[in-house]
């Protein structure tokens, strides 16, 4: 079975020649030209890899890699060299690359990194991260908040944002429906809509109870 590649490009000449390249090189691609596009495909028929351009109308590439529900291998492709981005892109495993891309390059990388994620040489996740389908309601200290995905030692929510005040470092989180309540602390945050944080947190020692882990193992 051909691996599956999501593209990711709001230039319709350049989305159309990813996708030719890709299907004569053998791989199954699919091209779209909006962030909303690609987030939705993520969360509901994850790829093999991600190629995005870095500037998707008024979001970033790399917010698909950040707010993808489970970690998949990927390139960011920009028309401008940024050291930034790029140190940005590495730290979260993905590759960056300058337009205008050479084929056979491009072609070798995207091999490279399924082979890298086939063999498991990637960094393994030390617990499976279950995807909450709908999001479990939630509340962190006194805000309103969506819980998307959680694990034995974390979650991911998304919290309306309040003004100019970001997610808090250390928060009680609290599901309702659950009568459950442990302490976390944030350890990253991506703003994916102009109104909305997308926020990583791990768990507190004291806060990982059977209870939690019942509530993970309760996912499928």
């Amino acid at each position: 079975m051909p691996s599956k590649v999501l593209i990711v490009e709001d230039d319709s000449t350049t989305r159309v020649g990813l996708a030719e390249l890709l299907e004569g090189a053998g791989y199954e691609a699919t091209a779209v030209g909006t962030f909303e596009e690609g987030q939705h495909i993520l969360r509901t028929s994850p790829p093999d890899l991600l190629i995005a351009d870095v500037r998707l109308g008024p979001y970033n590439g790399l917010q698909l890699v950040i707010s993808s529900p489970i970690p998949i291998p990927s390139i960011i492709i920009t028309g401008f060299a940024d050291p930034v981005l790029e140190a940005d892109a590495k730290r979260r495993g993905a590759d960056y690359i300058v337009k205008p891309v050479d084929p056979a390059v491009l072609l070798a990388l995207i091999e490279q990194k399924l082979q890298t994620a086939r063999t498991g040489f990637g960094v393994p996740r030390r617990w499976e991260r279950k995807q909450v389908i709908g999001g479990l309601p939630a509340q962190v200290e006194n805000a309103p908040a969506r819980v998307v995905d959680i694990s034995y030692g974390g979650l991911r929510f998304e919290i309306p944002r309040q003004a100019d005040q970001s997610p808090p470092r250390s928060f009680h989180l609290t599901l309702p429906s659950a009568s459950l309540s442990v302490k976390a602390h944030l350890v990253w945050k991506s703003l994916i809509a102009d109104q909305t944080w997308l926020c990583g947190a791990a768990l507190s020692p004291d806060s990982a109870s059977p209870a939690w882990q019942g509530l993970v193992d309760a996912l499928t």
